[in-house]
């Protein structure tokens, strides 16, 4: 009963809660090796409801530690008691851990007649991987705390504007079981010379390639600032509000007309675009006046066809900019509700300001600013890869606003931060992130932090970034390489094992006779 305890839930628990060590804040990315070996040795291969326990032991410990900042946006900003934020979160994460419960219970199946180690440790790999893809997308997806993130840092981020994230982890977990087989087989000259070149490739490989540089310069680099006004969220939305959270935006602004783009974060206006219509159209003459462009985040509505009031999460560009965008991937409760009829009013968490908004169009052109382009995402979008990576082929910069309040002082806003990083790394494109009260960052094609102002402060912040020309592979093809990649060795894995189980009795009958 012990064993079984440790095995089934411990261990799976503990890798999980070392994995939450990989990422942002802590940035401890060698924890990634421990942390799968212990999965791929205790792993309860060909054993079903084993691995179903593993599964959701290792999701709890993955998310429980590392998506804790869901508690903080229930109980500080949806006014739920502590513990009714506390059974939420837990019932958040318990949900989430349905996935690698899942991908935990099919890899089981596959290999419920046990393969060889290194066949099984392929299948293991293969449905991780295909599995962190599921889970960025079915039902409107979650796709936080992907493995491949914690490596932005690493020689293996050179690997990411060629596979995308999804390519890193898998390298990573290629990695870990090469080591894995090195020492179930340390006796063996040719298992350990074979595994340390697959090492060496992988590694090397993307210490290379991040050497290369995937697009070019355009022009001359350009003097950009953003404004991090830090306005609390619990007062953001108060009607008296409204004139000082304006002024403090204008005061903030005043120093940086010479800049040749000014960015305000997402929802940095608590009215709407139609109300704010005198004060844009000064900024907007402002703006033309120094030659400069501002852009910002903003509510923006309109009647649709059944004369229903739509409202967006929008963000439009004046003086030298031209254009807006409206938000598509919406945040579940945060900008809309599921099962709305139902929810709706049980508690203040399902009744949050603004939590009713409608999706952009899926063809919505990128913004101009003078003679180039940029493309905005908004808050939650920047975490899609596929989806930044379709949209970050033209344009020659890239733009992520958020509003991080929602966080507090948790781990989430660095975590956003990191992510933001891996996509500037997948389309080598400068990333300017503009956040109400932090983390604002410069962040260069290569995804290392440029600038960052401090969090929770009312600050600026200041630099220059290139305009850059051309696209990634994984900016071209988005993760269907690696996904095809994936599958076939899944494929290649099963029907070795077909063929390890047919040979193996054959063998038998010939040494019997």
């Amino acid at each position: 009963m012990k064993s079984a305890l440790l095995w089934n839930w411990v261990a799976p628990a503990a890798a999980g809660g070392l994995f939450t060590l990989c990422f942002a804040p802590y940035n401890l990315w060698f924890c990634a090796f421990p942390a799968a070996l212990i999965l791929l040795n205790v792993f309860q291969f060909g054993k079903v409801k084993q691995a179903l326990a593993q599964g959701w032991a290792f999701g709890l410990g993955l998310f429980g530690s590392g998506a804790s900042w869901v508690y903080v946006s229930i109980h500080e900003h949806g006014n739920a008691s502590a513990v009714l934020a506390f059974i939420l979160t837990a019932a958040f994460v318990a949900g989430i851990a349905l996935f690698p419960t899942l991908q935990f219970a099919i890899t089981a199946r596959l290999t419920r007649r046990r393969l060889s180690p290194s066949l099984e440790g392929l299948i293991f790999i293969a449905m991780w991987v295909l599995f962190e893809w599921v889970r960025s997308w079915l039902l409107t997806g979650f796709p936080w705390l992907l493995l491949g993130v914690a490596f932005i840092d690493a020689p293996l981020a050179g690997w990411a504007p060629v596979f995308g994230v999804y390519g890193v982890t898998l390298l990573l977990l290629l990695t870990c079981h090469a080591l894995s087989l090195s020492y179930r087989n340390r006796k063996s000259p040719t298992v350990l010379a074979c595994n340390a070149a697959l090492i060496a490739g992988i590694w090397g490989g993307g210490a290379l390639l991040q050497q290369l540089e995937w697009t070019t310069p355009r022009g001359d680099p350009i003097q950009v600032s953003m404004v991090q006004a830090n306005i609390a969220q619990e007062v953001k939305w108060l009607r008296e509000n409204r004139e000082v959270i304006t002024e403090t935006y204008l005061t903030l602004t005043e120093p940086l007309w010479d800049s040749d783009l000014i960015i305000w974060p997402e929802t940095a206006l608590p009215y709407f675009s139609s109300q704010a219509g005198p004060l844009l159209k000064q900024l907007d003459k402002q703006a033309t006046e120094n030659s400069t462009a501002l852009m910002m985040g903003i509510l923006s509505a309109d009647r649709g066809e059944d004369a229903r009031i739509n409202v967006y999460n929008s963000f439009i560009a004046l003086g030298q900019g031209e254009g807006a965008y409206n938000k598509q991937k919406l945040v579940p409760f945060g900008e809309y509700v599921p099962l709305e009829s139902w929810l709706r009013g049980l508690i203040d968490f399902f009744n949050l300001p603004m939590s009713s908004m409608q999706k952009g169009s899926p063809t919505q052109a990128p913004i101009r600013f003078r003679d180039a382009t940029l493309m905005p995402f908004i808050c939650y979008e920047v975490v899609y890869p596929d989806f930044v990576a379709k949209l970050a082929q033209q344009p020659e910069l890239l733009v992520t606003v958020s509003n991080d309040s929602w966080f507090g002082a948790s781990i989430g806003p660095h975590q956003h931060l990191q992510i933001a990083q891996m996509r500037a790394l997948e389309n080598d494109k400068y990333m300017l992130r503009s956040t109400n009260n932090g983390i604002t960052a410069i962040i260069d094609p290569h995804g290392r932090i440029a600038s960052r102002a401090p969090q929770f402060q009312a600050t600026t912040l200041s630099g220059t970034v290139e305009l850059r020309q051309g696209a990634t592979l994984f900016s071209r093809l988005g993760s269907w390489p690696i996904l095809i990649i994936a599958t076939l060795l899944l494929a290649g894995a099963l029907l070795l094992g077909r063929r390890e189980q047919t040979e193996a009795p054959a063998a038998a009958l010939e040494q019997a006779g």
